[in-house]
């Protein structure tokens, strides 16, 4: 992959995130790695009800920031994040607009009331970014020993493995778009 992507920090807690997410996928995954941009979450985008974000409006605001068809913008939040028809979400990405956002607030051993893990913090970071980048190009989610199978909690997200299966990197290595 020669993709290139940006890493959007949305809140001053995510940088650190951000910046070592940013710099893990360019190394593991071959990507580009762009220089910094900078946004902050939509004030439309969040409940006050539930105190978190809706997703898609923050989808919508970053694909604003793109400047061609072949970036992948991705953004990290410590915020909590949901869709209409599920209490909470690690992440989502749009494949159309090639954007996609992570939350690392369920990520957090702390959350749940274990001691603070930065190791452990970063491999589920990892495993939820790949599996949004995976949407972002096209995959849909998958059965098989992958990092696309779908993670309704932080122990599925742990169960997932940090690649894609065979199926699944065929599927990223062929063209998109057949010119006759």
């Amino acid at each position: 992959m020669y993709e290139k992507i940006y890493l959007v920090p949305l809140d001053e807690n995510s940088r650190g995130y951000a910046d070592w997410l940013g710099q893990t996928l360019s190394k593991k995954m071959g990507f580009r790695l762009q220089s910094p941009l900078s946004s902050r979450l939509p004030e439309e985008a969040y409940n006050a009800k539930s105190n978190q974000y809706y997703a898609v409006p923050i989808l919508s605001k970053l694909e604003l920031l793109k400047g061609s068809e072949e970036e992948l913008i991705m953004a990290v939040t410590e915020e909590d994040l949901y869709l209409p028809n599920q209490n909470f979400i690690f992440g989502q990405a749009n494949s159309v607009g090639r954007t996609a956002i992570v939350s690392f607030l369920r990520l957090k051993p702390e959350y749940y009331g274990l001691p603070e893990d930065p190791r452990l913090i970063k491999s589920r970071l990892f495993t939820v970014a790949l599996h949004q980048i995976g949407h972002m190009m096209g995959l849909k989610n998958c059965d098989n020993d992958c990092v696309m199978q779908v993670a309704s909690s932080v122990n599925e997200v742990d169960k997932r493995p940090d690649g894609f299966c065979p199926n699944c990197l065929l599927n990223l290595t062929l063209p998109t778009k057949v010119r006759i």
